[in-house]
């Protein structure tokens, strides 16, 4: 696998302003994704599934003769309505009720950091959903968020939305928390506010692509196809793509394995609020779980003067000792700490072991440039990428030896 090769890939991945599910980049991507798989010998399977686009224009709230500057919510129901304007900055303000039909100015610690979607699955903290569920309760006409930094939210967004959620609908947008001090004062008086945002009913597509194997189990590697509206999603995750399509290229072209079958899953949903194509997935998978080996996911890899990290979880002596005689053979692969904010949580959830690689600089990537328009095809070392192709590939052979010894 050549650093050329993976930077077409890379290339064709990123021509759409962005990938996220419902767009026509994501439907590119999973396309391009089946026919490269598909041409180098792999069995594709191509599910769709019905998913929300979401298209908006601009927001305005004005009280008191005065405007500000103020940002729709991602997945937000459109409104054009006038109601008291009220606030919040604990949920047991919000639970005491008497804000119905208000427009709901939420700030200070209920509005420090982003809420998970309310139907999320995989990780929804219970103060999360006592927050929603009082909001829901309380029926405000529309929700302002006043935010400042949420040092838990990747790309540095100032400000940042509370919500992104498609099934939260409850008009809502966002402003910087100095703006909303200045809302603030203006408690009680008329708040009217628009919003122009729709909820387009449309559809996506989950792939799988499986190169069986003589051998009994699984070897399932991973990396999400989707990005976040408006970012190209070069790191995040267009390098984990290509280095799947890699992979495929590699074993496509060495005939019937002996060992495991191996899985390409390009997950259509990890920046979604939905993870649509995790869930569908794992409801693919039910009952079949012990049969996977070992998961391998990529995610934020490839980056430019960085090296890859390999972290490990729940693996087994034999196949982490298989993962680690192959890391011996790459200069810029070593072992980095443990995260747990991507697919590969999805293993751990099912008691699959697993292993991860991310780029040695993920958190400044994540800091700096992840989820906006900044996260470009310069950041990218195609070469790097496709020593990661060659790195799993090692990777496979050598947990296909190991599991056939055991």
């Amino acid at each position: 696998m050549d650093a050329g090769t993976i930077q077409k890939h890379l290339a064709e991945l990123t021509r759409f302003p962005d990938r996220h599910v419902g767009g026509e980049g994501n439907r590119a991507a999973t396309a391009y994704f089946a026919r490269i798989a598909q041409a180098h010998g792999w069995t594709v399977r191509r599910s769709r599934f019905p998913c929300i686009e979401w298209t908006f224009g601009s927001a305005s709230v004005e009280v008191a003769n005065e405007n500000f500057d103020f940002q729709v919510g991602p997945y937000s129901l459109p409104i054009d309505a006038a109601g008291p304007l009220a606030a919040a900055s604990t949920v047991e303000e919000i639970e005491a009720g008497g804000v119905a039909g208000s427009v709901l100015l939420l700030h200070g610690a209920v509005a420090s950091g982003q809420l998970m979607p309310k139907n999320f699955t995989f990780y929804n903290p219970a103060e999360h959903k006592r927050i929603v569920a009082a909001i829901e309760s309380a029926a405000p006409a529309a929700v302002i968020a006043a935010t400042g930094r949420d040092p838990y939210l990747v790309g540095s967004q100032y400000p940042f939305p509370l919500f992104e959620d498609g099934d939260f609908d409850i008009p809502n947008g966002y402003l910087k928390d100095a703006e909303g001090e200045r809302l603030l004062a203006c408690l009680g008086s008329t708040a009217v506010i628009r919003i122009d945002s729709r909820r387009v009913p449309t559809a996506a597509e989950h792939v799988v692509a499986t190169l069986p194997g003589q051998g009994a189990g699984r070897i399932v590697v991973s990396a999400h196809i989707d990005s976040r509206k408006g970012s190209p999603g070069a790191l995040d995750n267009a390098t984990g793509v290509a280095t799947l399509l890699g992979l495929a290229a590699i074993l496509g072209r060495s005939g019937p394995r002996p060992g495991p079958t191996v899985e390409l899953v390009p997950f259509n949903g990890e920046d979604n609020y939905a993870n649509p194509g995790e869930l569908i997935w794992e409801a693919e998978n039910q009952g079949r779980f012990d049969d996977i080996v070992l998961g391998i996911n990529i995610d934020d890899s490839g980056q430019v003067d960085s090296e890859n990290h390999v972290s490990f979880y729940g693996c087994p002596p034999a196949i982490e000792a298989a993962v680690r005689g192959a890391m011996t053979g790459y200069d810029r692969t070593s072992e980095g700490p443990q995260w747990n904010q991507g697919d590969h949580a999805i293993m751990g959830i099912h008691h699959v072991p697993a292993i991860a690689i991310a780029s040695s600089k993920m958190l400044e990537f994540m800091e700096r440039y992840a989820h906006s328009e900044r996260d470009t095809l310069d950041l990218a070392d195609p070469g790097l990428v496709a020593a990661a192709a060659r790195f799993v590939a090692d990777i496979v052979e050598a947990v296909s030896r190991a599991s056939m010894l055991s």
